[in-house]
């Protein structure tokens, strides 16, 4: 079988679907699937090479140019248009639909058919995390006339709904995905919360559906974890935000402690510059950020960690795929809720697990816990 797969989340490119996208096709690959990638050029910025590793080496990967948004955002930071910048970027966010590389569809199934000419697919995919992608797809489907697979990965529209400042987005992408989603023959989510949403809210509109977890690779885990160093070091992995996973909360418990453990943190990856001023205001020498890192380097401050800082998502309808590596490597996990328990799909797959600690998102929460230990 050969596949046409279409997705500006593919490695170089660095963000969370990508490594799903990767995890995916190389697991297909090892039933005989032939893919062919239809992706685009990344700028220098968003570029990891260590995810290149991750795709097999009978991928052939077709690029289109670097997308609008990211041709813009990259000419301003050279030079130097930091309110400029500031300013687009924000306005993108909250008024491009379905996001802020828009029109990249047109480019996306231009370059498919010159492809799909030379290498006919017997079969379609598409993932996010730009929808875009769908949009390629539905498409294709039409002119190809193939059966197409299309991977949400989260849910597309509702996203936009639940912030205030989305609501114009929002309304497009309701529309986009009325639209779109019924035309595919397959549907594959992370979670079965997201799965029954969009089952009761579509009916038999929608096609069949599967539910795909994030998952990780064994050999990125090969041996057990090793002692944790002292003085214990907390580590969080992954972009966070004051809007989504807000991380003030712990550098204030930490400050705050009393006769504390002696703690280090260490934040790994995109993390809002707010917290970078939180930490110099509550004077925690111990604390670290290394800004953004290579997949590679990303694991290995995973399997080093002392204690892995999961901060929990606030739709029932995701789970971080970050859990799945922390998971994976054995280490110890302090996990922050942000949402009621028997809605959260997250503490439903930790609760399973030893080694999970669960604490509300407060700081005076965490302050509790970490005295606790402490009396311990």
């Amino acid at each position: 079988m050969r596949v046409l797969f279409i997705s500006l989340s593919l490695p170089p490119f660095a963000e969370s679907q990508t490594i799903r996208s990767a995890y995916l096709i190389r697991a297909l690959a090892q039933y005989g699937v032939k893919f062919d990638l239809i992706t685009a050029h990344t700028v220098p910025s968003m570029t990891d090479p260590s995810l290149e590793a991750l795709l097999p080496e009978s991928c052939r990967v077709w690029r289109t140019e670097v997308p609008t948004y990211d041709r813009v955002m990259e000419r301003l930071k050279q030079a130097g248009r930091r309110r400029l910048l500031y300013l687009y970027s924000n306005l993108a966010y909250r008024l491009f639909a379905p996001d802020v590389r828009r029109g990249w569809n047109q480019q996306a199934v231009a370059l498919a058919w010159q492809v799909a000419e030379r290498f006919p697919p017997d079969l379609l995919m598409s993932a996010s995390g730009s929808a875009t992608a769908h949009l390629a797809a539905a498409q294709l489907k039409r002119t190809l006339q193939r059966a197409w697979v299309a991977d949400l990965g989260d849910p597309w529209s509702w996203v936009d709904w639940l912030h205030l400042d989305t609501w114009l987005k929002a309304i497009q992408n309701s529309w986009l995905e009325r639209r779109t989603l019924p035309q595919a023959d397959l549907l594959v989510w992370t979670t079965e919360a997201t799965q029954h949403a969009y089952q009761r809210w579509y009916g038999e509109r929608l096609a069949p559906s599967v539910v795909i977890p994030y998952g990780y690779r064994q050999e990125d885990f090969p041996t057990a974890p090793s002692p944790a160093p002292v003085p214990i070091r907390l580590a969080y992995v992954g972009a966070a935000s004051r809007r989504a996973r807000n991380l003030i909360p712990l550098l204030k418990a930490l400050a705050h402690t009393r006769n504390a453990l002696p703690f280090a943190l260490q934040i790994v990856g995109d993390a809002s510059h707010h917290f970078q001023r939180a930490a110099r205001a509550l004077n925690l020498p111990r604390v670290h950020f290394t800004g953004r890192v290579s997949y590679a380097d990303s694991l290995h401050h995973i399997r080093e960690a002392g204690v892995l800082v999961l901060v929990g998502n606030k739709s029932p309808y995701q789970v971080p795929g970050k859990t799945f590596l922390y998971l994976a490597s054995g280490r110890p996990i302090l996990y922050l809720s942000q949402m009621p328990l028997a809605d959260d799909p997250t503490y439903r797959l930790l609760s399973a697990f030893e080694g999970v600690v669960v604490v509300p998102n407060q700081a005076q929460a965490i302050r509790e816990w970490l005295e606790c230990l402490n009396e311990a």
